[in-house]
């Protein structure tokens, strides 16, 4: 079985941190490590250094007080310092069930011909409480129109970041979607993992929310995007809405 690299970036919120660092602490594969990085903010609280200090994993903990670098930037960052065969990203604000890890490791040991797995996903509205699952097999001209896998229901070989190349520290948004439809369209395999392993949560202080400041981010990155590989307009949405779509 694959050893697992799990990588959080995080920046001041150390209520959804603890949530998040529990749900790697319960994870069942038994060949894991944590690469937690700070993109800057305040330094972490007692309560988590507390946490990280009874994990009985490895803990690779990357730290700057300087602005913020981005998710791309954290992201490259851990990837470079992770010793996993795969790479399994959380973003600081979802979840994952106990076998998340276990499963796409799995997944990938079963499928040596893949290069990124992804599991189904709980997408909840934090706002009305409601949830909507994200389930798709894997389709590379509906992904370009529509992405609907969430950074944190995904893994990836180490390796295929060597391949494919890094996230692009340009797209200050949807770098994950960029990366993908890179390793799609340079000819790697993305498999779905069937079974919602993930939480997504959607609410107002999210990355991916879609008012003032952050709508028109998004619409920046999204027309980067379009223009990058040929696209036509994309219109920008939550998970929530890519999974109430058809």
């Amino acid at each position: 079985m694959p050893s697992v690299s799990a990588i959080i970036p995080t920046r001041d919120r150390p209520a959804f941190l603890l949530e998040a660092l529990d749900c790697v602490r319960r994870q069942t594969h038994p060949e894991l490590e944590l690469v937690l990085v700070r993109d800057g903010g305040p330094p972490f609280p007692d309560e988590v250094r507390a946490l990280l200090a009874r994990l009985d994993f490895p803990v690779i903990l990357l730290e700057h007080d300087d602005v913020s670098g981005g998710a791309a930037h954290s992201r490259n960052r851990a990837i470079a310092r992770a010793r996993g065969d795969v790479v399994a990203f959380l973003d600081d604000d979802d979840l994952w069930e106990p076998g998340h890890t276990a499963a796409l490791a799995g997944a990938l040991a079963a499928h040596p011909e893949a290069d990124v797995v992804y599991a189904d996903s709980v997408i909840l509205n934090v706002a009305t409480d409601g949830t909507r699952t994200l389930a798709r097999e894997f389709d590379a001209t509906r992904f370009v129109r529509n992405g609907f896998i969430p950074p944190s229901s995904m893994a990836a070989r180490r390796g295929s970041f060597e391949r494919f190349g890094a996230f692009d520290p340009e797209f200050t948004l949807t770098e994950d979607w960029e990366w993908l439809i890179r390793v799609v369209r340079a000819g790697g395999v993305v498999r779905r993992v069937p079974g919602a392993t993930a939480t997504i949560r959607i609410h107002g202080g999210g990355l991916s929310a879609l008012d003032g400041e952050s709508l028109e981010a998004r619409r920046k990155t999204l027309a980067l995007l379009a223009e990058r590989y040929g696209l036509g307009p994309i219109e920008p949405k939550t998970f929530w809405e890519v999974a109430g779509s058809a």
